[in-house]
C-alpha cells in the first residue's frame, strides 16, 4: 500500500512539474489578435490585466480597513460592556445609598422616639385619677339626667 501511495505521489509531482498551469514570464509582452503567442498559457486583455494590477496593489489597503473595522468592532464590543457594567455600579451604588439614607433617617427617628422626654409615673398616676374621676362624674350626671324628672 505504501508503494502505492508513493508512486501516485511521484505521479502527481511530476505532472505538475512537466504540465504548469501558470506560465510567468519575465515582462509583458503585447500581441495582436491572431499572433501566436510565444508560450503556452492563459492571455489576458489589457482591460482584465489592469483588473487585476489594480486588484493586486489594493490588496493590502483592503487587508488592513478589514483589520481596522474588527478592531474598532471588537473595541466597540468591550466599550459598550465597560459602560454598561459602569452604569449597573453606579445604579447600584445609588440605590445603596439612598437605602442607607432611609436607614439613617429611620434609626435618627427611632432614637428621638425613645430619648425625648417621658412623663413621670407620678403624673401619669395622677392623669389616669383625673381621668377615672371625670369618667365617674360625666357618666353619673348621665344617669341622673335619664332617670330624670
Amino acid at each position: 500500500m505504501r508503494f502505492f501511495q508513493t508512486l501516485l505521489l511521484v505521479w502527481i509531482c511530476a505532472f505538475l512539474v512537466f504540465n504548469p498551469t501558470i506560465s510567468y514570464a519575465a515582462d509583458p509582452v503585447p500581441i495582436k489578435e491572431g499572433e501566436a503567442a510565444p508560450f503556452d498559457g492563459v492571455i489576458l486583455t489589457t482591460e482584465d490585466a489592469a483588473i487585476l494590477l489594480a486588484n493586486l496593489e489594493q490588496q493590502n489597503v483592503r487587508c488592513q480597513a478589514n483589520i481596522d473595522l474588527a478592531v474598532v468592532t471588537a473595541v466597540a464590543a468591550k466599550q459598550l460592556e465597560l459602560d454598561t457594567c459602569n452604569s449597573n455600579f453606579q445604579i447600584r451604588t445609588d440605590l445603596y445609598n439612598t437605602q442607607l439614607a432611609g436607614y439613617r433617617d429611620y434609626s435618627q427617628f427611632l432614637e428621638q422616639r425613645v430619648t425625648r422626654p417621658k412623663l413621670g409615673p407620678e403624673w401619669t398616676l395622677l392623669i389616669g385619677i383625673v381621668t377615672g374621676v371625670g369618667i365617674t362624674i360625666g357618666a353619673g350626671y348621665a344617669l341622673n339626667q335619664a332617670a330624670g324628672p
